[in-house]
């Protein structure tokens, strides 16, 4: 869900609740911030996929996406526990699973890269209509996310 004024803030770097950039340096997830959302080619899921293989070197093997919301959250629950399992203790490349924010029934149906430049937890994320963007975990809020959970590959 785009913030005030109906757009993404596309956020580089750690972001406050505000959007605002503070550039991480050298931190491994910068070289993806701004990398397009291409509908039916390169989204969330795409975009963990590719980051998993290229950082660390394992290739995951998404299934096609459901349609809908509804799909979505029916197809996450019954990959549960077969592609990953709950993490107590999140490190860098963990998957997060995030929804929109008050959808208490929802599953949740996109998905980032979780990572902690600067010690800090954020997800890496790819979002229709800002493409790729770098958010603190606690600021997801501010753009209409919660994250529902992190989740370690099997």
């Amino acid at each position: 869900m785009p913030v005030a004024g109906g757009q993404w803030p596309v956020v580089g770097g750690r972001s406050s609740a505000t959007g605002d950039r503070q550039p991480i340096t050298g931190h491994w997830a910068e070289a993806y911030v701004g990398r397009p959302h291409v509908p039916g080619a390169h989204d969330c899921a795409d975009l963990v996929e590719a980051v998993t293989a290229e950082r660390f070197g394992r290739r995951l093997g998404l299934p096609g996406r459901a349609a809908g919301t509804r799909g979505r959250d029916a197809q996450v629950a019954a990959l549960a526990g077969v592609l990953a399992a709950p993490c107590a203790e999140p490190r860098e490349g963990d998957a997060v699973l995030m929804r929109q924010a008050g959808r208490r029934r929802a599953v949740g149906h996109h998905i980032g890269v979780w990572c902690a430049p600067g010690g800090a937890p954020h997800v890496l994320h790819c979002l229709a209509g800002a493409g790729t963007c770098l958010h603190a975990l606690g600021a997801l809020p501010a753009y209409g996310l919660e994250a529902v959970g992190v989740y370690r590959w099997l």
